[in-house]
C-alpha cells in the first residue's frame, strides 16, 4: 500500500497519507491547519528484492564464490551425466515409451 507525503503551502507542514486502494480519495486538506493548499510531494521508495538478491548486495563476490564452491565439488557438475547415459541406438530394445 502506498504511503503518500504532502505539503502544505500555507503552514509549510508535511504529513503522510496511507491510501489503501486506488478509490480511496486524497486529502483535499492539511492536517496541521486544515487549510486545502496541499501539494503531493515526491517521496523515497523501496524495491522488492529476492532472497538471492539480498546475498549478492551482501557479498559482490557471490558469484564467483559459488563457482569456485562449484569446482571444488565435482559431484555437482550436471554434465557428469552425460557419461553414465547410453545412447538409444546402441540398445537392442530400449522399451516401451513413457507415456506422460
Amino acid at each position: 500500500m502506498p504511503l503518500f507525503a504532502y505539503r502544505c503551502s500555507s503552514c509549510d507542514g508535511q504529513f503522510e497519507k496511507l491510501v489503501r486502494s486506488s478509490r480511496t480519495p486524497e486529502p483535499t486538506a492539511c492536517d496541521l491547519c486544515g487549510k486545502e493548499t496541499i501539494k503531493k510531494v515526491p517521496t523515497a521508495f523501496a524495491l522488492a528484492h529476492s532472497e538471492l538478491d539480498a546475498i549478492r548486495a551482501l557479498d559482490p563476490r557471490y558469484k564467483r564464490m559459488v563457482e569456485d564452491q562449484m569446482a571444488k565439488t565435482p559431484e555437482a557438475e550436471p554434465m557428469r551425466h552425460l557419461s553414465k547415459m547410453t545412447p538409444f541406438d546402441v540398445v537392442d530394445d530400449p522399451g516401451d515409451p513413457i507415456d506422460f
